[in-house]
């Protein structure tokens, strides 16, 4: 069974903010240890612990004007019922119907790394309004995902939930690579594949089919469906439809530029240690796996971009420690490249972890 815990998975510092909220009562919730939502066990779980609505969608499109022409963009996370209901079309909570997104991302200054290019990157709007798209889509979606309610969490700070939602759902495109597993099954764009082809391709890749849906006989959107546990860890799960597409279909090139990245002189192996996680909050921590040295790292301590998959969740390691203020971070399973605020550099204090001064 493969899951993920979210993307906003990072050890809490102590911090102080005055919020524009009024100070909530948050709930003490012990989450049953890996009861799924939709089982049968799930019935009566707290809120905080599973969804209500029980299923989450991770719908991303495939637009020719929007993104790098070998990855897929984000619409949303949306929450689903366990038979396939959608939620209310205008939210859950009126308390939280924000119109300046794009302001609360920019300005978040709680725990975990900035997302703000990977949102413009991976998350932009046809229309060019990015900031009325990531609203829609928290307003809409985000406040009837119960387990992101900041009753939820004793140590949340302003626009915690926000953040987490975007940052989880960015880390599930990115630990899901669409793109990857159909050209893995040599389904690439340009080509007018059939569908059952991409079906196949995609149960090659993660071990559930999805739902695949056209427009004009066009590629628009690719849904994958997950179920939760333990508040944060996403289950990836069987779509309940097989989509509009049928036959053979366009699957058209895009107008950008590839993604690149960077080449690493070192290639960085892992070695797996024992799991322990904990649950605190909306965080979770795992234990395991941590990054060995790459080659010429000289302290003993690893370096160099890391790439590919991890397991030590909120770990960092240095591009170049004491000379780059580039760092990779394990974010929900896979690792991300990130950099330390202007004026700052990386350096290197443990396996797993580094400072920037």
């Amino acid at each position: 069974m493969k899951f993920i815990t979210l993307a906003a998975s990072v050890a809490l510092a102590a911090l102080s903010l005055t919020s524009a909220r009024p100070m909530l009562q948050a709930r003490q919730s012990t989450c049953p240890v890996n009861v799924l939502s939709c089982s049968s066990a799930s019935s009566g779980v707290d809120s905080c612990c599973l969804p209500t609505m029980g299923t989450l969608l991770l719908v991303q499109q495939w637009y020719t004007s929007l993104g790098p022409s070998n990855e897929f963009t984000m619409h949303g996370l949306w929450p689903d019922t366990c038979s396939g209901g959608d939620g209310p079309s205008d939210g859950c909570d009126s308390s939280r119907d924000y119109t300046d997104i794009q302001t609360r991302l920019e300005n978040y200054s709680g725990p975990g790394a900035s997302i703000m290019d990977d949102m413009n990157t991976y998350w932009g709007s046809y229309t060019g309004d990015n900031n009325s798209f990531w609203s829609h889509e928290w307003t809409k979606h985000a406040t009837c995902i119960s387990t992101l309610a900041p009753s939820c969490h004793p140590d949340w700070v302003q626009d915690q939930d926000v953040y987490t939602f975007f940052s989880t759902a960015l880390g599930l495109r990115q630990q899901y690579d669409l793109y990857a597993a159909l050209a893995n099954a040599g389904i690439t764009p340009g080509s007018n594949p059939d569908v059952d082809d991409m079906h196949a391709a995609i149960q090659t890749a993660f071990g559930v089919d999805a739902e695949i849906n056209c427009e004009s006989g066009a590629l628009s959107e690719i849904w994958l469906t997950f179920n939760v546990q333990n508040q944060n860890q996403y289950v990836i799960a069987n779509a309940l439809s097989k989509g509009s597409c049928s036959g053979s279909i366009s699957y058209p090139e895009k107008s950008g530029s590839p993604a690149t990245v960077p080449t690493a002189t070192t290639t960085t192996t892992t070695t797996t240690a024992a799991t322990t996680t904990t649950n605190a909050g909306s965080m979770t921590t795992t234990e395991a796996s941590a990054p060995t040295p790459t080659s010429g790292s000289g302290s003993g301590l690893p370096s160099g971009r890391q790439r590919g998959s991890c397991s030590t969740n909120g770990a960092t390691v240095c591009v170049s420690s004491g000379s780059s203020d580039q760092y990779s971070k394990c974010n929900s399973g896979t690792w991300i490249l990130n950099q330390c605020k202007k004026g700052l550099v990386c350096y290197s204090d443990t396996q797993t972890s580094t400072h920037c001064a």
